[in-house]
């Protein structure tokens, strides 16, 4: 049970694995893949930066800002899972003349063909690989010339394929606290804003490192709400965040007395006022420096609406900002849905629900999950025995967690099944197993690497 459509030269499916005759019989699971696949088109980075971006002769328009191009050099640093796609869209919008750059991407991703260097680095841990392009990036960065015009294409991942660590941190400090952070269930605002005391390239120090050129960050959205600054640690922006800030997320996370003891020492130093906070708004440094968000989320909640509509079904969007525990939302939009089976509210039937953003996981065990697969494995519990409906819910780059899945469909017979075949889902629930139960009951969804990111869907149809 397949869809495909084509972002940038890629051609992408969303493949449903060991659907029940149950599912494929009521056509749900078809509608749902559908729909999604057409919000994965309308965040084809490549589309978002055209739509955005474009050349007259010798001036590039952006935002409706003008830059002259003849008498300076154009540089392109583009770094997140979307990287490829939004380079190859500025390569050709540009047509010569960018005179240099580099291409940062996840290990494994494709990228389409590009003149520029491309490097993997390691995601969602930093590498030596991360370490490696952050330098080369800040090697051109401080060969940039007077006049020089610098453009940076950000999305999600970047925080991770560029590591520099501060003065007297190393690149062990920052792969063991982010992975503190990770396992904590911290929101990636969070994580950013603690990253961005410990590293050199984050929080406006991009800008920094070239004093005299002017910036241009063309920005991917795959933080919930859009805020700019926290997308890929906000490398040419100001930020809002203290040091006072990144010890009180350690603490709230109850992980101050594990992270490693140069980190603390920075962050203590910082509290002390030993050291400068990162650069703020006003700060002349963003004199230089214009920000432009291509696209997020919205456009793929609105092409998901027009698709769910254009099938016959009543269509609402209940969030665009979804957070928390993904086990909590997933009880939560399994008893949304059930409502809808029950007595058909909020929506007549047939209808879609859409709630995006991006839901975390707090690691309590040893399986292998992500935030996709464990919303969806609660949402189950809440389905169970009902006729008629569906959720899926999908992470827009194709890989959620450690599952090697993109994310999973459910159903009332999900819950059902996996008892009947002798599991135990509370049991994989409480040991973050996640993937375990979908294995036996089926429903893993597939894409691969998108080549795009823009937080996670999880829609909800009941026929």
């Amino acid at each position: 049970m397949t869809g495909a459509e084509r972002i940038g030269e890629k051609r992408i499916r969303i493949a449903l694995e060991g659907s029940h005759r149950g599912l494929a019989r009521t056509g749900l699971a078809d509608a749902a893949l559908t729909m999604l696949e057409s919000g994965l088109r309308a965040v084809d980075p490549e589309e978002a930066v055209r739509r955005s971006v474009r050349r007259e002769g010798e001036t590039l328009w952006a935002g409706g800002r003008e830059y002259r191009l003849v008498g300076r050099r154009v540089l392109l640093l583009a770094v997140g899972k979307a990287a490829g796609g939004m380079a190859a869209a500025l390569e050709e919008i540009l047509d010569g003349w960018i005179a240099g750059g580099l291409v940062t991407m996840p290990a494994g991703a494709t990228a389409p063909p590009l003149s520029l260097p491309v490097r993997e680095a390691g995601h969602p841990l930093p590498d030596e690989a991360s370490r490696a392009c952050a330098e080369e990036a800040a090697r051109l960065l401080r060969g940039a010339r007077s006049g020089d015009l610098v453009l940076v294409a950000l999305s999600g991942g970047a925080s991770a394929l560029w590591s520099l660590p501060a003065n007297g941190l190393g690149l062990t400090d920052l792969r063991e606290t982010t992975r503190l952070l990770l396992e904590s269930g911290a929101a990636i605002e969070e994580i950013n804003a603690v990253r961005k005391h410990l590293e050199l390239l984050k929080g406006g120090g991009v800008p920094l490192l070239a004093p005299s050129a002017r910036f241009l960050g063309l920005v991917l959205s795959d933080v919930v709400g859009d805020r700019l600054e926290a997308v890929a640690s906000g490398p040419t922006m100001p930020d809002p965040s203290r040091f006072a800030d990144a010890w009180r997320i350690l603490e709230r996370r109850r992980i101050l007395d594990q992270i490693p003891s140069a980190v603390r020492a920075r962050l203590e130093d910082g509290l002390s006022g030993k050291l400068p906070e990162t650069p703020k708004a006003g700060h002349p440094v963003f004199a230089r420096v214009e920000n432009l968000c291509v696209g997020s989320a919205q456009e793929a909640v609105a092409a998901i609406m027009r698709s769910a509509q254009a099938q016959g079904f009543a269509a609402a969007c209940l969030t665009s900002t979804l957070q928390g525990e993904a086990s909590q939302v997933g009880l939560v939009l399994g008893n949304i849905l059930r409502e809808e089976a029950l007595h058909g509210r909020p929506l007549p039937r047939p209808c879609a629900l859409l709630a995006a953003g991006e839901t975390t996981v707090s690691i309590a065990g040893k399986g292998r999950g992500g935030r996709n697969l464990e919303l969806g494995l609660s949402a189950a519990s809440r389905l169970a025995g009902l006729r008629g409906v569906l959720l899926a819910t999908v992470a827009s780059d194709g890989i959620d967690g450690n599952s090697g899945a993109a994310g999973v469909v459910v159903d009332g017979e999900s819950w059902k099944s996996a008892e009947a075949s002798g599991l135990d889902p509370d049991g994989l629930l409480a040991r973050n197993d996640s993937l375990a139960f979908f294995q036996v009951v089926g429903g893993l969804l597939r894409t691969g690497p998108t080549g795009t990111n823009v937080n996670d869907f999880s829609l909800l149809l009941a026929e």
